[in-house]
C-alpha cells in the first residue's frame, strides 16, 4: 500500500510517492480505510452532480465519466513508475491532496484526502515536538493527515460530498463552469433582455452572476416566457422586475437587485405547498 501526493503547479511532478516505514504504511492504510467507512456510512442516496445541489447528511454526489487527467489510478496500479518524494528536490508546500489505493470488488479505488498548508510541518518555521520531558525543535519537514476523505475515485466516477472543496483539488470546469464572456454577451443580447451598457455589464460580471447566467441559458427560460410573463410571475414574491416598452427585462445596475433577478430567473424562489410561505433556495434538485 503506497501513499501518494498530488501536487499543484509545474515545480515538481504532478504525483509523488511518499516514502513510509512498513509500520507507518499499515497505520496510514488503516486510517484511510476507516475514513472510507465513515465517508460511506449512512449514505442512502448517491445523486448525479448538476452544480445546483448541496447534499444532505445521508447523500453523496457523483460525477460519472470523470477524466482522471492526473493519472491517479495509474499511479496506484504502477507505483514504481512514480517518482519518490525527496525533500531536497520537492516541497510539501506544493501538495494539494494525498491518496492511496484500496482494492475492492475486483478493481482499484482511490481514497483521496485534501491537503492544506495548515497540515504542513515546516522546518522553515519554529515547530516543536515534545519528546521525553522537554520540547525539541523539529528539524525536518512533516505533515499530518486529515480526519476525513474528500472523495473516492472508482470505476471512472468520483464520489464526494462538497463540490466547494473538491474544486480546490481538481479542475472541474468541464462539469461545472461559469458563463464565458461570449455567453454573457449572448445573454444580454437576448430578445427578452435589455441592458444599458452591455460592454460594462460583461466586464463587471463576477463568478456568481456568470454561474447564474450559465444555468439560465441552459434552462431556456427566456425562450419559453416573455418579459411580461416573467415580471407578472415575480410579483407574487414581491420582486419588481422592470420591463421596457418592448417588454424586455431591464437588468438592474444595482448588484443586489441584479442577483435577486438572476436567482428568480434560475427559479431559486419557491412557494411552500402547505403554508404558502415564500422562500429562496441556494440548493435544489428536481423533485422525484
Amino acid at each position: 500500500m503506497n501513499l501518494f501526493a498530488l501536487s499543484r503547479g509545474e515545480e515538481q511532478p504532478p504525483i509523488l510517492r511518499i516514502p513510509l516505514t512498513a509500520e507507518l504504511r499499515r497505520e496510514v492504510a488503516r486510517a484511510f480505510v476507516d475514513q472510507l467507512a465513515a465517508f460511506e456510512s449512512g449514505v442512502e442516496h448517491v445523486l448525479p452532480f448538476d452544480g445546483r445541489y448541496m447534499p444532505e447528511d445521508d447523500e453523496a454526489i457523483v460525477i460519472n465519466q470523470f477524466q482522471d487527467v492526473d493519472g491517479i489510478i495509474d499511479a496506484i496500479e504502477r507505483p514504481m513508475r512514480v517518482e519518490l518524494f525527496d525533500s531536497r528536490q520537492h516541497s510539501l508546500e506544493n501538495v494539494k491532496a494525498l491518496f492511496l489505493g484500496h482494492r475492492r470488488n475486483g478493481h482499484q479505488a482511490a481514497l483521496i484526502q485534501s491537503f492544506e498548508r495548515r497540515r504542513l510541518i515546516s522546518k522553515k518555521t519554529l515547530s516543536m515536538l515534545f519528546s521525553g520531558d522537554t520540547f525539541q525543535r523539529i528539524q525536518e519537514d512533516g505533515l499530518t493527515l486529515d480526519s476525513h476523505l474528500l472523495a473516492v475515485l472508482e470505476n471512472g466516477a468520483i464520489t464526494f460530498k462538497s463540490f466547494h472543496f473538491l474544486r480546490r483539488v481538481f479542475d472541474l470546469s468541464e462539469h461545472y463552469r461559469e458563463a464565458t464572456n461570449e455567453e454573457v454577451e449572448a445573454f444580454v443580447a437576448h430578445d427578452n433582455i435589455m441592458v444599458e451598457d452591455a460592454e460594462a455589464f460583461v466586464a463587471a460580471a463576477g463568478p456568481l452572476v456568470r454561474k447564474k447566467i450559465s444555468f439560465i441559458s441552459q434552462s431556456g427560460i427566456l425562450d419559453s416566457h416573455t418579459g411580461r410573463q416573467i415580471a407578472n410571475a415575480a410579483r407574487q414574491f414581491n420582486l419588481q422586475v422592470r420591463i421596457d416598452g418592448d417588454e424586455r427585462i431591464v437588468l438592474p445596475n444595482d448588484k443586489a437587485e441584479l442577483r435577486k433577478l438572476l436567482k428568480f430567473l434560475d427559479e431559486d424562489y419557491y412557494e411552500s405547498a402547505l403554508s404558502k410561505s415564500h422562500f429562496v433556495s441556494n440548493s435544489k434538485r428536481p423533485a422525484d
